[in-house]
């Protein structure tokens, strides 16, 4: 079964005042990458959160955004805290000065309300308990993702699967041409002779040798062979358990090249078209095993 690199999932969960949320996205990349967004206060869980990935997908970039919702106030990622402490000591310091110099007024919550760290912004402080709550919600997120790659794979493997017959139509075509090349060649030789003789007898065991030569260059059985080997192959990795995007991969490699070979021996306009065209269907198909895991 072939699975798609491209996918989204999304889980959440509600506790008390906090709503948490996970999404996970991913697209096509060669190896697996893992990005996350954490609120800071989980800012620990980004290891735990990139092995969790890597235990469910094989390839690809996947970005997870985890976030924390506070039904109060519209966000849990941030705290407002008084310095009660350092306030104290402005306060003091304060007072401190008037008495010296002798000065007027009173101190009041604005004489301290600007100064430096008197308020204090920090991460919420979270249960360590969420964690494994958070965690869950990932990898709830993280199955769904799954279930979209698996979809998307279905479908690529159909179209996968229609191109290779494709292929493998037009590699019979070839096969069945390649005799009817070396009779052609053979009865295009014989009358190029004649009328260079002027009608004089023709050599038959010279006919017949220049017509073996051609068809030991031209043989392509031997790739025609390999080439359905390879096809064998291709199909075969779609009932695969493992990963087969990499494997896939190389297998097309070799297919074209074989096809590149039977291009090349080939003197017959029919045979080279159909060459083309398997190139032509290769091609496609090097497009869709980019976003094959």
């Amino acid at each position: 079964m072939l699975i798609s690199m491209t996918g989204f999932g999304r889980a959440e969960s509600q506790e008390g005042e906090y709503s948490y949320k996970a999404e996970v996205r991913s697209v096509n990349n060669r190896f697996i990458e893992v990005t996350t967004r954490l609120p800071k206060s989980f800012a620990n869980l980004e290891h735990p959160l990139k092995k969790l990935v890597k235990s469910k997908c094989a390839r690809g970039s996947i970005n997870i955004t985890i976030t924390l919702d506070n039904s109060n106030d519209g966000t849990g990622e941030w705290e407002i805290k008084s310095n009660l402490h350092l306030a104290t000591q402005y306060v003091n310091a304060l007072k401190e000065i008037q008495n010296s110099l002798e000065l007027d007024g009173k101190i009041n919550i604005n004489s301290v309300i600007g100064l430096r760290d008197i308020i204090k912004v920090e991460p919420a402080s979270v249960d360590p308990a969420k964690e494994s709550l958070l965690l869950d919600i990932a990898e709830s997120a993280l199955t769904a993702l799954n279930k979209m790659r698996i979809e998307e794979g279905e479908h690529l493997q159909r179209d996968l699967s229609g191109r290779i017959d494709t292929i493998e139509k037009h590699a019979a075509q070839i096969k069945k041409r390649q005799p009817e090349v070396i009779q052609d060649y053979k009865t295009r030789l014989r009358e190029k002779v004649k009328l260079l003789n002027d009608g004089i007898g023709i050599d038959k065991d010279r006919l017949a040798q220049e017509t073996a030569i051609l068809a030991d260059r031209c043989d392509i059985t031997e790739e025609i062979i390999r080439l359905s080997s390879h096809l064998n192959q291709f199909r075969k990795l779609f009932d695969s358990t493992e990963p087969a995007g990499r494997k896939l991969e190389f297998i097309t490699q070799e297919i074209n090249r074989e096809v590149n070979t039977m291009g090349s021996k080939s003197s017959d306009t029919e045979m080279s078209n159909l060459v083309i065209e398997i190139k032509s269907t290769l091609e496609k198909i090097r497009e869709q095993l980019q976003n094959i895991e």
